[in-house]
């Protein structure tokens, strides 16, 4: 009886040693956040005229399976892998859509970029509808962006574009923090193409462009 109650007693206490050794190495967390592009490193910024124009950004939508914490990357065609220690600082729809107002700001030299959702009472020159289909990568690969945009008029009902772009960049080594900054840089040339697009449509709006 004694040598069953001193083999429990042992049991436990291995138990307890290999829980307080896993809770010792467990890893620091990693807490990242989408870059904006620099309104100093715009192009042609001392020669463009602030624009008198608005700007309605969003709604801006992501898929459901980027909306956690966690940094999803692609290990395969099908399969997704959730980076338990490397997280978003902030929700990525938030972040994403922070991001994008501040590149556009810059790009189209306005300081009336409203995100959705707006009072109804401002009027707006222009919407700026964002879904975006894919946003990862792959470690040691490459980052992605997808996305289906629409510009519409100040009504908000009149579809004057809508497009599909692809967004790849290769991150410079095999981290997330690489991985978050070529995230980063396929979000700028989605601002840039939608800056471009703008400047198309109205003569009133000069865009800066991106080195």
């Amino acid at each position: 009886m004694n040598r069953v109650i001193k083999g429990v007693f042992l049991f436990v206490a291995c138990v307890g040693v290999l829980t307080l050794l896993g809770c010792g190495t467990s890893q620091p967390s990693h807490f990242y956040l989408l870059r904006a592009v620099s309104p100093a490193s715009v192009s042609g910024l001392s020669d463009t005229k602030p624009s008198s124009l608005s700007f309605g950004l969003g709604p801006i939508t992501l898929p459901k399976y980027l909306d956690r914490p966690q940094i999803v990357t692609k290990t395969s065609a099908h399969e997704v892998e959730l980076a338990e220690f490397h997280k978003w600082a902030e929700p990525l729809s938030e972040n994403v859509s922070h991001v994008l107002a501040e590149n556009l700001s810059a790009l189209l030299s306005s300081d009336r970029i409203l995100q959705y959702p707006w009072r109804s009472s401002i009027p707006l020159d222009y919407q700026i509808a964002v879904d975006v289909l894919q946003f990862d990568g792959t470690m040691g690969g490459e980052a992605v962006l997808v996305a289906r945009w629409s510009l519409l008029g100040g009504d908000e009902q009149t579809v004057l574009t809508t497009r599909k772009t692809q967004m790849t960049h290769a991150p410079t080594s095999q981290n997330y923090e690489a991985l978050v900054e070529a995230m980063s840089r396929n979000l700028e040339d989605l601002s840039r193409e939608i800056a471009e697009a703008l400047t198309t449509l109205s003569p009133k709006i000069q865009s800066r462009s991106l080195p």
